[in-house]
């Protein structure tokens, strides 16, 4: 076989495929359909309920570094509360960021994370240890939301501490969801 005729065996299996795409390929619009939203029957009684989860509310805030064994240890404390009832302590989700650059990410109670109460609503919760270990005249962001057992979460309320390079306290910023 030559390839003048390898060329033109070439160029009409390509026209026929053509065609063929043109026909398979290019059938039309859609059909038209009887499909209509004419029924009679519609539902009577549907209840939905949706449920808000609060945020905690943190009341205050206090970043310091203590000398605890010999050894410089940064902290922060925060008493917090519901805004509504219905919630407790073990509905209380923490969070905590020394860098900023990934957010919040979770830490379960018992890391370096404690809480207490309540006491008249309001519970205490102390970040600490090697939670915070290095970050020595730096800062630091905790943060705290409450999951309700449907799965659905608040949203978070956060504080931004900044430490003392030595023993003494800093300064928080507080904002509440």
């Amino acid at each position: 076989m030559s390839a003048r005729a390898g060329a033109g065996r070439t160029a009409r299996l390509g026209l026929i495929g053509a065609l063929l795409l043109a026909l398979v390929g290019g059938v039309g619009s859609p059909a038209v359909t009887e499909a209509a939203f004419t029924d009679a029957e519609h539902g009577t009684s549907v209840a939905l309920t949706a449920i808000v989860v609060p945020a905690p509310i943190i009341d205050t805030c206090v970043a310091q570094t203590l000398l605890l064994s010999l050894v410089l240890t940064p902290r922060v404390t925060i008493t917090w509360h519901y805004p509504t009832a219905g919630y407790t302590g073990a509905n209380a989700r923490y969070f905590y960021s020394d860098t900023g650059l990934l957010g919040l990410i979770s830490v379960p109670l018992g890391s370096g994370v404690t809480t207490t109460g309540p006491s008249s609503g309001t519970y205490t919760s102390t970040f600490q240890g090697t939670l915070l270990a290095g970050i020595l005249g730096g800062s630091a962001d905790i943060g705290l939301g409450a999951a309700h057992a449907s799965g659905w979460v608040s949203p978070v309320s956060t504080a931004h501490a900044t430490f003392p390079l030595l023993v003494g306290t800093g300064s928080c910023v507080i904002s509440n969801a």
